[in-house]
């Protein structure tokens, strides 16, 4: 069951950079309860209507999002993104071409890329939590979601880019994750999220599958997502899990 997700959110029919352009801008405010996400995407995207990518190449989103804010994030925030996605799509043609352009591994690529829209600039730490780095430390949850839903293609993940592998892709870690993966021995569970642990995680998930080894984000994640293992472990909801042989709150 995707719902409620972001993906939900982005259209699986239509042009190629409508669907990749709403992507990106659901993986980016991919924060915060799933409910509340579902429903800043879904206005995000009504605002730029049925044709995201024309209207952000005419600028005509610079007249619109009046009065938009989503917890932190203000409509200046929102301005600012697209006005930098419209210079990334200007430059590279697709987001995936602007990926692509760097050399080297998943996690220098993320690097470039969030520089494409810093432009080397100290920027203010709502805009900078829009497109992560991992040269800052950041495990770049979003920013591996987005590569996920592009890159794999099955039930879920939409597969629109054709030049990475699924081998390439990170885990996309979020508390849920780091937590879930903690217990069952995956990670170390002490300490927060980062890009070295997401990094470490995969490498794991590779033993089971090295050429697809984020499969088993969406199941993880949304064991925490939907509530069935929470913060504080449930006795009556580890009994019934069916990875209780493995998790070491169980």
């Amino acid at each position: 069951m995707l719902s409620p997700d972001p993906l939900e959110c982005v259209p699986r029919d239509g042009g190629f950079h409508d669907i990749e352009l709403s992507a990106f801008l659901a993986a980016a405010f991919a924060y915060g309860r799933a409910d509340l996400i579902v429903r800043n995407v879904r206005g995000i995207l009504g605002e730029l209507g049925p044709m995201p990518h024309a209207a952000l190449m005419k600028g005509d989103y610079q007249a619109r999002f009046l009065g938009w804010k989503y917890r932190f994030h203000k409509r200046s925030d929102m301005l600012w993104l697209l006005d930098r996605l419209r210079a990334v799509y200007t430059a590279h043609g697709t987001l995936e071409n602007a990926f692509c352009a760097a050399p080297g591994g998943t996690g220098t690529r993320l690097a470039a890329f969030a520089r494409l829209f810093t432009e080397g600039k100290k920027l203010s730490a709502a805009k900078s939590f829009l497109v992560p780095s991992p040269a800052n430390g950041s495990a770049c949850k979003r920013m591996n979601l987005f590569l996920r839903w592009m890159v794999r293609k099955d039930e879920v993940d939409i597969g629109l880019w054709t030049r990475i592998p699924p081998a390439d892709l990170i885990m996309p870690l979020d508390v849920h994750v780091n937590r879930i993966a903690g217990r069952l021995g995956l990670v170390n569970p002490a300490g927060a999220a980062n890009f070295k642990k997401a990094a470490a995680l995969t490498e794991r998930f590779r033993e089971f599958d090295p050429a697809d080894p984020v499969r088993y984000d969406f199941a993880l994640c949304s064991l925490g997502k939907l509530g069935h293992c929470e913060k504080e472990p449930d006795p009556a909801g580890c009994l019934a899990c069916v990875l209780r042989e493995w998790c070491g709150k169980a």
